[in-house]
């Protein structure tokens, strides 16, 4: 695993500036938007409001995105010259055929969510709460089989029904990696979130507008490291095929 996040932080620190350009495409106006109702909106926002937001977005914008930075990737790896135009169309191109597939990957990960809205306390609630508990693991379960499944989409060609199969092949034996990589990267997000958390609560004149879109815009940056970490390890899985 170490290997793969000293690649992943390379890859990272080497294309920051492609990333930054590719991620801030989609994300800079979803959140300028999101701020913007959070502050100047309703004068009692309900908080679902941006996290439907986001969640639309990272559904249906955020492929184009991440079609983009897997095609920066590949073409890196295979020594080709790319640039923020090339990568975008390629990105652009790949959309309709990686949207199906984000649809199912973020259904399977928000039912858990759905599921304990319905919780209740008591008896009832226990046999709910080990529902959700198998409800979960099935969901993290079925999320690492096929994890691989965006990566066969852009660099393969393959569309909705047919990348299914190829992806869970790629990723066997491997799955223990890509749950201890996304933990690893998960958690490092999760500390930058907590520790600006913290210091805008500590000095709330830091929580206007303008900081919190940079912040936001810093923070969805920082996420294109689960799309590299996920790409280096197909990459190690695919490249003979990749290579013909």
């Amino acid at each position: 695993m170490r290997a793969t996040l000293e690649e992943v932080f390379a890859l990272f620190g080497a294309h920051l500036h492609l990333l930054t350009l590719l991620s801030l495409t989609v994300w800079l106006p979803v959140h300028v938007l999101v701020n913007y109702l959070e502050f100047f909106g309703d004068p009692a926002p309900e908080p679902s409001r941006s996290f439907a937001v986001g969640l639309l977005a990272q559904a249906t914008l955020d492929p184009i995105a991440a079609g983009a930075i897997l095609t920066v990737l590949a073409r890196t790896k295979l020594g080709q010259p790319v640039d923020y135009w090339t990568a975008l169309l390629d990105g652009a191109r790949a959309w309709s055929r990686l949207l199906p597939v984000r649809l199912v990957l973020m259904a399977v990960l928000v039912l858990p969510a759905v599921a304990a809205r319905d919780l209740h306390p008591g008896s009832a609630g226990a046999a709910a709460g080990l529902l959700l508990l198998a409800l979960t693991a099935t969901a993290v379960a079925l999320l690492l089989v096929f994890a691989l499944a965006e990566s066969v989409v852009v660099l393969e060609g393959r569309g909705v029904l047919s990348c299914w199969r190829r992806a869970a092949a790629l990723s066997a034996g491997r799955r223990r990696l890509i749950l201890g990589t996304a933990v690893v990267v998960f958690g490092l997000l999760s500390s930058v979130a907590v520790l600006a958390s913290l210091t805008l609560r500590a000095d709330p004149a830091l929580n206007h507008f303008v900081v919190r879109t940079l912040f936001d815009c810093v923070l969805s940056v920082s996420q294109t490291l689960f799309t590299i970490a996920l790409f280096a390890v197909y990459w190690r899985a695919a490249q003979p095929a990749v290579a013909r």
